[in-house]
């Protein structure tokens, strides 16, 4: 009896871990949901790229020795890895935010002989509520004292597809 117990087990072991079949050749399939949506992801050139680099209470990215304009592959490539660093770091902080809860402004800047894209990542609360009226994020950066994790910062080398100095803004009060 228990051997016949443990053949049905091992066989419904091995159903569960089967693979699934494939779709048939030619079938649509549903793209799996984006964590960070291309639509809240903007690029920054100019001056407003360069306020990026004078934040009040995180580490600012620098010194900048110049500015270039990343790739939509390049963009396309750091938020598929962004997403899983912000969810990390917001569990981490004791927040119940999404990465798909921040909208990002990036601009592509040279930094010890590197080139960096920086993200200023910013809550949706934050960007539908709180910016002057007339003030598009899209094309103005978005500066924000303190808060604590609705705002962070964070470098990403396009070359090495890695992040280096991710910070949350300081703590309110």
């Amino acid at each position: 009896m228990m051997k016949r117990f443990l053949i049905v087990l091992a066989l419904a072991a091995a159903a569960a871990c089967a693979p699934t079949e494939a779709p048939p050749a030619g079938a649509v399939q549903e793209r799996p949901a984006l964590l960070v949506a291309p639509e809240t992801r903007t690029v920054l050139t100019g001056e407003q790229a360069l306020l990026l680099t004078h934040q009040c209470s995180r580490v600012s990215p620098g010194p900048v020795q110049g500015s270039w304009t990343p790739t939509t592959a390049q963009l396309d490539a750091l938020d598929n890895e962004l997403a899983a660093l912000v969810a990390e770091r917001l569990q981490a902080a004791g927040s119940n935010a999404s990465p798909g809860d921040f909208y990002r402004q990036t601009a592509g800047f040279t930094i010890g002989g590197r080139r960096v894209i920086y993200v200023n990542g910013v809550h949706a609360d934050a960007v539908e509520r709180g910016m002057d009226p007339g003030r598009d994020w899209r094309t103005a950066a978005i500066g924000i004292c303190d808060g604590g994790p609705i705002t962070f910062g964070v470098e990403y080398d396009p070359a090495t597809r890695r992040f280096s100095n991710f910070a949350f803004n300081g703590s309110i009060g």
